[in-house]
């Protein structure tokens, strides 16, 4: 019987893996540095403490990280700098867990109580 791909393959079919990375990647539809003007954040330490707690929720319920986070580098006036896509969902868990001292982060909580209420 002829098969599209042996199954032993499947590790090793690098246009198949290419596919499943592309899909991957589609769902990636933010950047993390995006949130730091809607968020009114300077405080890159801060923000990478956000976004270090929303990969743990993920963890936490053992939901793929690479599905939600993707580390790229990106260049923006000449200058080269690390960032991340994100999911939806990992874009709202960043915006969520920031720090509550922070007026947006205590709004955007406050925000999707209500909605849960209702």
């Amino acid at each position: 019987m002829n098969t599209l791909v042996r199954l032993h393959d499947f590790q090793t079919n690098r246009a198949l893996l290419g596919f499943l990375n592309a899909l991957a990647d589609a769902q990636l539809t933010h950047y993390a540095s995006d949130l730091l003007p809607e968020l009114e954040l300077v405080d890159e330490i801060e923000f990478m403490r956000s976004i270090k707690k929303a990969q743990q929720v993920l963890t936490t319920l053992s939901l793929p990280l690479d599905q939600h986070f993707r580390k790229i580098y990106r260049t923006r006036e000449g200058h080269v700098f690390c960032d991340y896509k994100l999911s939806p969902v990992a874009y709202m868990l960043v915006g969520i867990n920031g720090n509550v001292a922070n007026r947006k982060v205590a709004s955007i909580q406050l925000e999707l109580i209500k909605k849960l209420l209702g």
